[in-house]
C-alpha cells in the first residue's frame, strides 16, 4: 500500500519549487508507505510516492515507476497480477519487477483503458505519458483507496491525502460552505466533494484525462451492467455466493509478509476468518474492547468464541479511557478532513496494536452494506406496517411521546427507547426520505440554528434518489443497498478504515468488497438478503455449516465507541473546549447555544447528543492539526 501525490503544469515547472513541495507531500504521506519514498520530476509534471512493500520487496518495485512508455504513481492492490502479468509475457512484454506495478505499465500499454475491468483489488493510480502529453487517473469500483485532485486550467494536483494534494499545489485551500454543510449533515464529506474548496474526489469506478486541452471524467464501472441476470433460485444463489467468497479470500492472501484478520465476533469478519482457516491453517486474528463499557459495545467475548472454534492465534486488545485519550492526537492527525465516525478511534487503536504483529488485516468492511446488515435495513420494513397505522395515532399520540423518551446507549433499555425514537421520526416519510433520514445526523433547521452564517441547504434528498435510480432495480431494497454502496460506503465507512490503517501503516483488505461478490448479491432479490428480524439472510444461510450456530443467532452490533458514557465523563474536557462559547465566538463559524444545550441534555440523560457534539469536536480537531487559522 502506498501514498501518492502530484502536480502537472502543462506550461512548465520551476524545479526548484517543485522540489520542497515534494519533500512536505512525502512527510505527510510517510504512515501510507514508511518502507520507500520516491519521486519523478520533468519539465510538466512531478510526482512523489510512498511505498508500504507487500509485494515484492525489493527496490526494483520503488515508485513513482517510469516504464513501458509511462509514468505511475501507485496506490492499490491488484490481486490477479500473476495472471496478467503472464498473459502480458505471453505478448512480447518482459518485466523489471515481481509485484503489480510494473503489470499496470504493461498492461495499460497493451490494452489501454480495457485494462481497468481485468484488475481485481483495491487502487488509485496516475499514469502520465511524457511523449503524448496525457495524463489518465483511475479509481477502483468501489473506492477503496482514495485520489482526491485540484483542477485549475493548464494546472492538476492530486493525492491519496489532502493534505499532501495541498503540499503540492504550495497552499491550503479555503473551506469549502457546501461541503461543510454536508459535513455537519451527515458526519462525513460525500463524495465527489471535499471539505476544500476546488478540490474534489474521484468517484470510485471513474477515470479522468487531463491534457493541454483540459480535463474530461467518465465511468468505467457500472454495477447495474454488469451484475448477472437475476437470481430465481435462492440454492444455486447461495452457491454462487459460497464460491465467489471462498475465491475472494484467497486471492487476498498473496503477500510476502505477515497477514492476519480483524475479528469482532460477527458474521462477516467470522466468515472471512472460516474461509482463511480452510485455506491456509493457522491464523492470526485481532479483536478490541472497551473497559468497563456496557455488553452494547463488547465484541471480545463473542471474538473470543469464534477464534476458539477456528484455532486462530488470538490477540483481544482492550482500550480503557486513558488509552483513547493518549491515541487522540494521532488519530486526529491522520484524518485529512473532519470526520466524526467516533469507531475511528478504536478503528486507529486496533490498526496500531494488529500492525505490531502484521503488515496485512483481512476484514469484513462491505458486508453491511452488501447483504443488508445495519438496523436501518429492519426499519425499511417495519416501516410499511407503521404507515399501516391510522395517521392521527401516529402523529397524535406515538409520535409526541416518543420526542418525549429518554434516551442512553449504555442503558439497555434507554438505548431502545432511542432506536424508537429514531424510528418513528423517519418511517412515516417515503422511501427516498426515510433513507435520508436514516443517514441525517442534523436536519436543515439544526444547522440553520448552529451556523452564524447561512449554509447552502444540502440537496440529500436528491442524492439519494440519484443513487437509488442508478441501480435501475425494481426491488425497493437494492435500490437502499445500492445508494448505501455508493454513498456512506466509500464516504464514510472506507475512508475510516483507510485514514486510520493507513496512519498506522497497515493494509486492510476486503473480500466483501470483491466485485464478484458485490456483483452476485446484486443480482439477488432483497428478500435473500434481507427479510423481519433477519439481516444478512443468504450469509446465514449459505455458511451454515462454517460457524456454530450462536454467530448467526446474535444480535447485530455496531463496531462503537461507547462515546455517550466518555463524554460526560473522561472526554467532558474536551468536548467543553471544542464548545467553548469564547473560542465558538472567535471562530466565527457556530453560535454557541445549541452546542451548550446538546451537552447540557447528553450531562441530563435527556437526549443522545453525543453524535453532533462530535461532529463539532472532530471538526475543532481537523482545525487545530490541519487548519490552525480557523481555530
Amino acid at each position: 500500500m502506498c501514498g501518492i501525490a502530484g502536480l502537472i503544469d502543462w506550461r512548465g515547472l520551476d524545479r526548484a519549487m517543485v522540489e520542497p513541495r515534494i519533500d512536505r507531500a512525502l512527510a505527510r504521506l510517510k504512515p501510507r508507505g514508511p518502507d520507500f519514498a520516491g519521486r519523478y520530476v520533468d519539465r510538466v509534471a512531478a510526482f512523489a510516492n510512498t511505498r508500504l512493500a507487500i509485494q515484492d520487496l525489493s527496490g526494483a518495485a520503488t515508485l513513482p515507476m517510469a516504464r513501458h512508455g509511462r509514468v505511475i504513481a501507485y496506490n492499490g492492490e491488484v490481486y490477479n497480477f500473476p495472471a496478467l502479468r503472464r498473459s502480458l509475457e505471453a505478448s512480447g512484454h518482459r518485466f523489471e519487477s515481481a509485484g503489480d506495478t510494473e503489470v499496470l505499465l504493461a498492461g495499460w500499454k497493451e490494452w489501454g483503458e480495457a485494462l481497468l475491468p481485468k484488475l481485481e483489488g483495491m487502487f488509485a493510480f496516475v499514469l502520465y505519458d511524457p511523449i503524448a502529453q496525457d495524463v489518465v487517473l483511475a479509481r477502483d469500483r468501489f473506492g477503496k483507496k482514495p485520489l482526491l485532485y485540484h483542477h485549475v486550467g493548464q494546472r492538476l494536483a492530486f493525492g491519496s491525502d489532502l493534505l499532501a494534494l495541498e503540499a503540492m499545489v504550495g497552499a491550503s485551500q479555503p473551506l469549502d460552505p457546501e461541503s461543510l454543510a454536508l459535513y455537519l449533515s451527515l458526519g462525513w464529506v460525500p463524495e465527489p466533494y471535499s471539505i476544500a474548496t476546488d478540490v474534489h474526489k474521484l468517484p470510485p469506478g471513474h477515470l479522468a484525462r487531463f491534457s493541454a486541452t483540459g480535463m474530461d471524467m467518465r465511468r468505467w464501472y457500472d454495477l447495474a451492467a454488469t451484475r448477472p441476470p437475476r437470481y430465481a433460485d435462492e440454492a444455486l444463489a447461495a452457491r454462487d455466493l459460497v464460491s465467489r467468497f471462498d475465491a475472494a479470500v484467497s486471492s487476498r492472501l498473496i503477500a510476502d509478509v505477515p497477514l492476519g484478520v480483524f475479528l469482532s465476533g460477527g458474521i462477516d469478519s467470522a466468515l472471512i476468518a472460516a474461509s482463511m482457516v480452510r485455506q491456509t491453517g493457522r491464523v492470526q486474528s485481532f479483536t478490541v474492547g472497551f473497559a468497563g463499557a456496557a455488553d452494547y459495545y463488547e465484541e471480545r467475548p463473542a471474538a473470543a468464541e469464534v477464534a476458539h472454534h477456528l484455532g486462530t492465534n488470538h490477540t483481544a486488545i482492550e482500550i480503557a479511557p486513558k488509552n483513547a485519550l493518549a491515541a487522540l492526537d494521532a488519530m486526529f492527525e491522520g484524518l485529512d478532513e473532519p470526520f466524526a465516525d467516533s469507531s475511528a478511534l478504536p478503528t486507529f487503536i486496533l490498526s496500531r496494536e494488529t500492525r505490531r504483529h502484521v503488515t496485512v488485516a483481512l476484514s469484513g468492511d462491505g458486508g453491511d452494506e452488501v447483504f443488508g446488515g445495519y438496523r436501518k435495513y429492519q426499519g425499511e420494513l417495519m416501516a410499511k406496517h407503521y404507515q399501516a397505522l391510522p395517521r392521527l395515532l401516529r402523529t397524535g399520540l406515538i409520535e409526541p411521546l416518543a420526542r418525549l423518551l429518554p434516551e442512553r446507549k449504555s442503558v439497555r433499555l434507554l438505548e431502545q427507547a432511542r432506536r424508537l425514537r429514531r424510528f418513528v421520526a423517519e418511517a412515516g416519510k417515503d422511501e427516498i426520505g426515510r433513507q435520508t433520514g436514516w443517514l441525517r445526523l442534523m436536519s436543515s433547521d439544526t444547522l440553520n440554528q448552529l451556523a452564524v452564517q447561512s449554509l447552502p441547504s444540502p440537496a440529500l434528498e436528491a442524492i439519494i434518489a440519484a443513487r437509488r435510480a442508478d441501480a435501475r432495480d425494481d426491488d425497493p431494497i437494492n435500490q437502499m443497498l445500492h445508494a448505501d454502496l455508493g454513498l456512506s460506503l466509500p464516504s464514510d465507512m472506507l475512508v475510516k478504515v483507510d485514514r486510520m490503517s493507513m496512519a498506522n501503516s497497515l493494509e486492510v483488505r476486503s473480500p466483501f468488497l470483491d466485485h464478484r461478490v458485490v456483483e452476485c448479491a446484486a443480482a439477488m432479490p432483497g428478500g435473500f438478503k434481507l427479510a423481519a428480524g433477519e439481516g444478512k439472510r443468504i450469509l446465514r444461510r449459505a455458511f451454515t455449516d462454517r460457524l456454530p450456530a450462536e454467530v448467526f443467532s446474535r444480535p447485530k452490533k455496531g463496531f462503537e465507541l461507547p462515546i455517550t458514557s466518555w463524554l460526560t465523563n473522561e472526554l467532558d474536557d474536551l468536548c467543553r473546549r471544542a464548545i467553548d462559547p469564547a473560542r465558538l465566538k472567535r471562530q466565527g463559524l457556530f453560535r454557541p447555544d445549541l452546542p451548550q444545550s446538546w451537552h447540557r441534555a447528553l450531562k441530563a440523560g435527556r437526549r443522545d447528543a453525543s453524535g453532533p457534539l462530535w461532529a463539532l469536536i472532530a471538526f475543532q480537531a481537523w482545525c487545530d492539526h490541519h487548519r490552525p487559522g480557523l481555530s
